[in-house]
């Protein structure tokens, strides 16, 4: 699981990384990525409520802090925001799984060649 200081929870810095920062996204997840000034990886999730009520959203976050915990490094100084799509619920678990390290990967590449650039 994500640790709870790898876990970014107020409103106002998950605000400012959707505003500044550029994404990646596929028919199940829109993930915001920005450099991080902190030599961490960190993590937000958002479940809209058209996802279902308290309960299921709370076991979707659950899947998806999983998911991450498999599929990312935590060395990459990155700040994340997951946003899980309609069609998560329609998946399977591996398949979900699957479709964020297509994402992640994506991100991960991008951030290399930038770096490259540099």
């Amino acid at each position: 699981m994500i640790k709870k200081n790898n876990r970014i929870s107020k409103n106002e810095e998950i605000k400012r990384i959707l505003k500044e920062s550029t994404f990646e996204k596929n028919k199940t997840y829109i993930v915001y990525y920005q450099s991080s000034k902190e030599n961490k990886l960190r993590v937000a999730i958002s479940v809209s409520k058209k996802l279902g009520n308290a309960v299921e959203r709370n076991k979707i976050k659950r899947q998806v802090r999983h998911i991450v915990h498999d599929v990312v490094s935590i060395n990459k100084p990155v700040n994340l925001v997951i946003i899980v799509r309609n069609k998560f619920v329609n998946n399977i678990f591996q398949v979900n799984k699957e479709n964020l390290f297509e994402v992640i990967d994506k991100i991960w590449r991008k951030i290399d060649e930038n770096k490259k650039m540099d």
